[in-house]
């Protein structure tokens, strides 16, 4: 008889593992269940895997806003004591996200066919964030599933919040340029090459930085296609590198030493480990376990990094606040802040509020970020606009002067 090796969850919510024979998959999930145990991966001896229930690759992303409705819907549903297959039918049918209300289709399905919510979150191509899938599974397990639903809820919100200050502190720039760039494409392509022609037609003479900037014109114009191409291949050789460890911790380390956007991101690192730790932790997931998902989230190389020492020293039996402190990322109120935590045993209470302290901090950052990017964009565009305008004013003023003579 076969044997297969297992990863499960206990009641208590921690992770246990062994060997079991049997016929099948389906006899090993079986005969877990029977022991109060939650399946996590089941793997043949052979090698071949078998079951594998964090084990996802999320190749499109739900809308934080969305999973946070679904999973206050879901718990709602727990808790009311709402039959689950009826209650996810009906969510099936009203959720407006569409990527979401696919997502719910199917773990009904799977829910039907006897499977527990956070196995069918696991399939292979779900969109379910690897995360909740690992919090879902807990719950069951402890049976605290509506309060771990809540919990993540609360988190997803913050997260889609947090995502969309970013993307509405890039939104600004990004116009500012556009508008930029447009402006001196129709002076370089309609008003300068009129203007030169007017001017050398009459038999006046072009200042040299009228000169210089027509030089740039002509250039950009007959070099338009190398240079764009040449941008967009350096832009996909940029992305490709970022994608690397290197790059990623080369980007992260530069990002963080310009002022006050370096501080301002960090706060966001810093609140995001906080919360994910805490949820964690509230949730019932074993901390050493969690940390693999905490590292996933901060969504920092270098937080990353700092993630890493905290798993080696908790292995080593070490706390957690003296092995962050020793990648040298987060500030040192938060170390201190984590200290406090794990000596007084209220890590819980001082994550959560650690988490709400960053929260305002980014967001006052964010907020002074916009406030700066607008006069230092309208200086930039301003110089380049004003320059563009001079030279083409500057032949105009000698031509005039020279008719009054």
């Amino acid at each position: 008889m076969p044997e297969f090796s297992y990863r499960a969850i206990d009641v208590r919510g921690q992770l246990v593992t062994g060997t079991l024979s049997g016929e099948s998959v389906l006899y090993i999930r079986q005969e877990l269940k029977s022991r109060d145990l939650l399946p996590v991966r089941i793997e043949s001896k052979a090698g071949a895997l078998a079951f594998n229930l964090p084990s996802i690759k999320i190749k499109r992303e739900i809308n934080g806003a969305a999973i946070g409705q679904f999973c206050r819907q879901l718990s709602v549903i727990t808790m009311s004591g709402v039959n689950l297959l009826r209650g996810l039918e009906i969510m099936s049918a009203q959720t407006p996200d569409k990527q979401m209300r696919s997502e719910v289709s199917r773990i009904h399905r799977e829910v039907q066919k006897g499977r527990t919510i956070s196995e069918a979150m696991a399939d292979k191509g779900s969109l379910i964030p690897e995360l909740l899938t690992s919090m879902v599974a807990t719950g069951e397990a402890s049976g605290s599933l509506d309060n771990v639903l809540r919990n993540m809820a609360d988190f997803f919100e913050k997260e889609h919040r947090i995502k969309q200050r970013i993307k509405s502190a890039s939104v600004y720039p990004m116009v500012m340029i556009v508008m930029a760039v447009g402006l001196i494409a129709f002076f370089f392509n309609f008003l300068l090459p009129q203007m030169v022609n007017m001017i050398t037609s009459s038999g006046g003479s072009l200042p040299l930085l009228t000169r210089i900037v027509i030089g740039i014109s002509k250039y950009t114009s007959k070099y338009f296609i190398v240079i764009l191409g040449a941008l967009a291949g350096l832009a996909v050789l940029l992305k490709m590198y970022f994608k690397t460890p290197v790059g990623r911790l080369n980007r992260d380390t530069l990002i963080l030493k310009i002022p006050l956007l370096g501080k301002t991101l960090r706060d966001v690192a810093t609140m995001r480990f906080a919360r994910t730790t805490h949820i964690l932790i509230k949730s019932g997931l074993p901390l050493l376990q969690g940390l693999d998902f905490i590292k996933k989230n901060v969504n920092n190389a270098l937080a990353e990094k700092a993630v890493d020492y905290a798993i080696d020293g908790l292995q080593k039996g070490e706390t957690m606040a003296d092995n962050l402190a020793k990648a040298k990322y987060f500030d040192t109120l938060a170390i201190q802040m984590f200290s406090i935590g794990e000596e007084t045993g209220e890590l819980e209470k001082v994550l959560e509020e650690m988490a709400e302290f960053y929260d305002k901090e980014s967001d006052a950052g964010f907020t002074k970020l916009l406030a700066l990017v607008e006069p230092m964009m309208l200086l930039i565009i301003g110089s380049v606009v004003s320059t563009v305008i001079v030279s083409v004013m500057l032949p105009m003023m000698d031509m005039v002067s020279h008719i009054k003579r």
